[in-house]
């Protein structure tokens, strides 16, 4: 009965660590349902191609960069930066120069 409930406990820990990380929010449930642009660099701390990418988009008087980074399975949301456009602006400027 110990060795059984011991082997009991040591796969119940074991299982989360095993357990496959989450994507919340896939590139292809984001491109469908999100209104974006696609750019070609990501402002402020360009990535490698290998890493993963970004897309802007605007709400209002905001932009916002949404940052992709490439996963086993396909790329997930990472990160969103929210500016108000002046503030990006005055940051980035109004263009950028294409790699």
């Amino acid at each position: 009965m110990r060795l059984a409930a011991a082997l009991a406990a040591s796969v119940g820990l074991a299982a989360p660590a095993l357990a496959e990380k989450a994507c919340f929010i896939s590139y292809s449930g984001f491109e469908e349902k999100i209104a974006h642009l696609d750019i070609e660099i990501c402002p402020g701390a360009p990535m490698k191609p290998e890493e993963g990418f970004c897309r802007i988009g605007l709400d209002g008087g905001a932009v916002l960069i949404y940052t992709f980074r490439h996963t086993d399975a396909e790329p997930c949301l990472a990160r969103v930066d929210r500016y108000e456009f002046n503030d990006f602006v005055g940051r980035f400027g109004a263009t950028y120069d294409k790699p």
